[in-house]
């Protein structure tokens, strides 16, 4: 991170004629290290489209992986096994997992 970071802000830098820093701060990261951490993680990277309310279903926002997760799609530089072993392999059971917390629209 520290190299791409580096050389971004030298290409910025030269492009805008600035100088200094362009990000600050560290680059932050958190190990995984339990099954339930990594599932949570995994359902609030799947509904950020939705939280920022760009979607009403994560299935809706095409930049997302979320489709090879939840429904037949297939991409073949994509390896959803992982994730998809916590749910006995079955896509509507994640899928289940990810949705559980969207909140019906009821209209008035």
């Amino acid at each position: 991170m520290k190299e791409l970071s580096e050389t971004y802000a030298m290409y910025f830098n030269k492009k805008y004629e600035l100088t200094g820093h362009v990000f600050q701060g560290r680059y932050g990261a958190e190990l995984i290290e339990d099954r339930s951490y990594l599932l949570d993680t995994s359902r609030y990277i799947h509904m950020n489209p939705v939280t920022a309310d760009l979607v009403m279903y994560p299935l809706e926002y095409p930049w997302s992986s979320y489709r090879y997760y939840a429904s037949q799609s297939v991409c073949s530089f994509l390896d959803t096994s992982f994730i998809l072993e916590q749910f006995q392999n079955s896509k509507s059971l994640y899928r289940d997992y990810v949705e559980s917390r969207i909140t019906p629209v009821v209209e008035q």
